[in-house]
């Protein structure tokens, strides 16, 4: 009796989440963005700025609670098939960022294109940003607190450690498994 309630259960919120990712999805596309099948959305992410068919989500991908995305206008995001962004993520675009199929991004990461220019005659503030593209490849875990950061480049089946930071100058095989900050490699995947 409790397994069926259990699936009852499950199944409810399944269809719940189905059903909020057919309201976000409806959102995209009047906005002007790409979405796939299968969108599923516990808890509607925040849009620091409208989109503006800067958007492209590939099949099956699961937006989780309090995401936010700031893709601003002329930049582009694009996840592909079955990417689960788990809680508390920021993804924030001037240029690009590029997530790949199967990838996990774990609670309180924070993907960036862009920082500000820090030059000491004018304030922070009211300075330029300076953006290049972050490219995530296929099969990656990306683990919970992990910051990457602009021009990063992730391959295929990397895992990345819990409280890493990611920077342009990270050396990163593909199927390796790395931590910390600065990054280092700990050991590769079992075949």
């Amino acid at each position: 009796m409790l397994k069926l309630i259990v699936y009852i259960e499950q199944a409810c919120r399944n269809f719940i989440y189905r059903c909020k990712g057919s309201w976000l999805k409806l959102y995209l596309l009047l906005h002007g963005c790409e979405v796939g099948r299968g969108l599923k959305c516990i808890k509607y992410p925040s849009f620091r700025l409208v989109p503006n068919k800067n958007i492209v989500f590939g099949d099956n991908v699961t937006i989780g609670e309090y995401i936010t995305f700031e893709i601003v206008n002329g930049a582009v995001l694009k996840i592909g098939n079955h990417v689960n962004l788990t809680r508390n993520v920021t993804i924030a675009a001037n240029s690009k960022i590029e997530i790949g199929s199967n990838c996990l991004i774990a609670e309180n990461v924070s993907i960036r294109d862009t920082n500000h220019k820090t030059t000491k005659h004018q304030l922070i503030s009211q300075q330029a940003s300076d953006s290049e593209p972050v490219f995530i490849g296929e099969d990656v875990w990306i683990g919970a607190n992990s910051v990457v950061l602009k021009g990063s480049n992730i391959p295929n089946g990397v895992v990345i450690g819990a409280n890493s930071l990611v920077l342009k100058k990270s050396i990163i095989e593909p199927y390796g498994i790395y931590g910390g900050n600065p990054l280092r490699l700990l050991k590769f995947r079992n075949k």
